[in-house]
């Protein structure tokens, strides 16, 4: 099964989307180092293009941080009507 990061990129080049865009927002100090991502999407569709963007909970390691912003996408583009949980 692919990762949701994988997914997100596949979806966003069968609609011919640009690739998501990851950036690592956040680096929270203290005792446990914890990493936050962003994850951003121009959605394009009939004509108009919309910006999303969702921010993944803060985990202890980047690729984990980078996974749950995508789940969140993922999870958004559901919810829209955009995707089906079978894209």
């Amino acid at each position: 099964m692919a990762s949701s990061k994988s997914r997100l990129y596949e979806i966003c080049a069968a609609k011919h989307w640009q690739p998501p865009a990851f950036e690592c927002c956040e680096d929270c100090p203290g005792d446990e180092k914890l990493y936050a991502f962003k994850v951003t999407i121009e959605v394009q569709l009939e004509g108009s293009t919309t910006i999303l963007e969702c921010h993944g909970a803060p985990q202890s390691k980047k690729k984990m941080a980078a996974q749950h912003a995508a789940e969140g996408a993922l999870w958004y583009l559901m919810h829209l009507g955009i995707i089906t949980g079978h894209n």
